[in-house]
């Protein structure tokens, strides 16, 4: 009978401190802000945009890089990855082209 209100008391004690440490509010629980899951479209444009970033930062990468080649090729010099360069640049430019549209699209 010791044992068990022992036992009733401990409980209580690590119990009571554990509930109230909730942020519970039972007066107002319209107050109360439950955290909201992003739904997958909003996480699908969020990645898009996060791309859209990455592909036009790229872009003017590549864009920056070209007039040094070209100037190569005026005086007769081809680098070996130009006409790389030009086909991930063409290739870039479309895809945030069309990223682009897609987003200003009502």
């Amino acid at each position: 009978m010791r044992f068990t209100r022992l036992l009733c008391l401990l409980a209580g004690v690590l119990v009571v401190p554990a509930l109230r440490s909730q942020n519970v509010n039972p007066m107002h629980p319209e107050e109360i802000q439950v955290q909201k899951h992003t739904s997958p479209e909003d996480m699908r444009e969020r990645l898009a945009n996060v791309q859209l970033q990455k592909d036009a930062k790229d872009l003017a990468e590549l864009c920056a890089s070209v007039p040094g080649d070209m100037d190569g090729v005026k005086q007769g010099l081809l680098s070996k990855d130009l006409l790389e360069k030009l086909k991930r640049l063409e290739k870039l430019s479309k895809h945030v082209r069309e990223q682009v549209t897609r987003a200003s699209a009502p």
